[in-house]
């Protein structure tokens, strides 16, 4: 076969090799949006993500929150284990489930996280480094929205074991922690 009739093959070839992935875009994405994770198997934690991130985007605009849906529980733990996602919202069963490693969590070991805030039986949770200032922020936007979104009284949330710093520090109604200089 002569060369210019293998030509676009291999220009076929090298444009289906070329591809690139997105994932570079997905960091950016998540960087740029507070991503509230809930999953299709909690099943009241989806459409409550998205009254939660109305009620976060009317009080804290620059947030730019989100809801993010994942399919099952394994991608919850995998999403979140791996720090892809910073905030998840489950019910107060699966969170305990999911800090003890058991329940739909079994197979899949325990996560470490800080309670953000709770809303009945749906707890608002974050990475154990998710910074102080945010965790401030979005606790602060919470209280403020609090009969939109059904939220717990502060008082009610200072006794829940395992909270943030963050949202301690906003509970006290004591003054945001100063951001870092890298900010």
């Amino acid at each position: 076969m002569k060369f210019y009739l293998r030509l676009p093959i291999f220009i076929l070839i090298a444009f289906v090799l070329s591809a690139h992935s997105p994932w570079g875009q997905y960091q950016v994405y998540r960087q740029k949006h507070l991503l509230i994770m809930s999953t299709i198997e909690d099943e009241p934690t989806y459409p409550f993500s998205k009254k939660l991130v109305a009620a976060i985007n009317e009080v804290l605009p620059h947030a730019r929150a989100r809801p993010a849906r994942a399919k099952h529980f394994q991608r919850v733990h995998s999403l979140f284990s791996t720090k892809q996602m910073q905030i998840m919202l489950l019910s107060r069963s699966n969170a305990v489930a999911a800090f003890n490693g058991d329940g739909p969590f079994t197979a899949y070991g325990s996560l470490d996280f800080r309670v953000l805030y709770q809303f009945g039986d749906l707890q608002l949770l974050g990475q154990v480094d998710f910074p102080d200032q945010f965790a401030w922020l979005v606790t602060d936007a919470i209280m403020r929205a609090q009969a939109i979104i059904e939220a717990d009284t502060p008082d009610i949330v200072l006794e829940l074991p395992n909270l943030h710093p963050g949202t301690l520090t906003a509970l006290k109604n004591e003054p945001m922690p100063l951001l870092p200089e890298s900010m």
